[in-house]
């Protein structure tokens, strides 16, 4: 269902139908974020500058959106390929899990941007922490570092 989206989308705005494209698309529909050097690693028969062509065309096209992590930027496929979504992001580790949906949450956003007489086009939820493996490690190391009393 999506491919045939992703086909429509590059036909209508002219674009040709490439078997990198489509590869590239796949990557992305397997892969929750990814980073570009990831997305290079997981097409290795494309090189770089196609990779990144392409990633420039789909961002222009509304086909991912890129998910700005602190200093690090990763991609996903934007809410016209899969269900709206928030994030929850390892400052450690850089994982990056989905939050479960929460109904709640866009009520709210609607509203503010309601009262502020806004136009939302689109939004991004980034909760910032450490992941559950992380917190252990940081846990177990700070206790790791305590001073023995004597």
């Amino acid at each position: 269902m999506e491919i045939r989206r992703l086909k429509s989308l590059l036909k209508k705005n002219k674009h040709y139908i490439t078997k990198p494209r489509l590869r590239l698309f796949a990557v992305l529909q397997k892969h929750p974020a990814l980073t570009v050097n990831q997305l290079i690693l997981l097409v290795p028969k494309h090189d770089q500058a196609t990779v990144y062509r392409n990633i420039a065309l789909f961002e222009e096209l509304g086909v991912i959106n890129r998910l700005r992590l602190g200093w690090l930027t990763k991609i996903e496929l934007s809410d016209i390929f899969q269900h709206h979504h928030h994030h929850f992001t390892c400052i450690n580790c850089g994982k990056v899990i989905t939050l479960p949906d929460q109904p709640a949450i866009e009520k709210n956003i609607k509203s503010m941007v309601d009262k502020q007489g806004f136009k939302a086009m689109d939004h991004q939820l980034e909760i910032r922490g450490y992941c559950p493996r992380c917190k252990e490690l940081k846990r177990t190391k700070s206790l790791q570092s305590e001073p023995v009393s004597s």
